[in-house]
């Protein structure tokens, strides 16, 4: 028997949190985080490989005409750029098949790099918490 009182689907969600109830809505929800996350950093690092490329160039043109080196910072001013245009075009599903591709055609490479990368960040997390507690003991104690 078909109940006319009870509607024949769900009703649709009309915010995220009702959406978020059921797995496939929660599952939706953190995808469309994630993707928003993912787009504004790779905004980012468009930019900041620009801005390293505009950087390196102004740089190169104070160093001297018979300079060797000056070549070669403007070569890797071109490769920034190059780099910049490839990742703002490719999505992120692509650079992740990318990265892995070369991470796995380079292990010992890639681990330098981790391991490098790794390095750090310890040292700068350090350096941060050595900054909080050098602040911390020059404030006067209060009695």
């Amino acid at each position: 028997m078909n109940d006319q009182s009870r509607p024949a689907a769900p009703p649709a969600a009309n915010s995220p949190m009702q959406a978020a109830r059921s797995p496939a809505g929660l599952a939706d929800a953190v995808r469309d985080q994630a993707s928003g996350y993912a787009d504004r950093r790779k905004t980012e690092a468009v930019g900041f490989l620009s801005d390293l490329a505009r950087a390196l160039r102004s740089g190169g043109g104070a160093l001297d005409e018979g300079a060797s080196v000056r070549p070669f910072v403007h070569t890797v001013a071109d490769n920034l750029d190059a780099l910049s245009d490839r990742v703002a075009r490719r999505s992120w599903r692509e650079l992740y098949r990318d990265a892995e591709a070369v991470a796995r055609g380079n292990p010992l490479a890639t681990v330098l790099v981790i391991g490098a990368l790794g390095y750090g960040v310890f040292h700068v997390l350090r350096l941060g918490e050595s900054d909080t507690r050098r602040s911390q003991a020059a404030e006067p104690k209060q009695a």
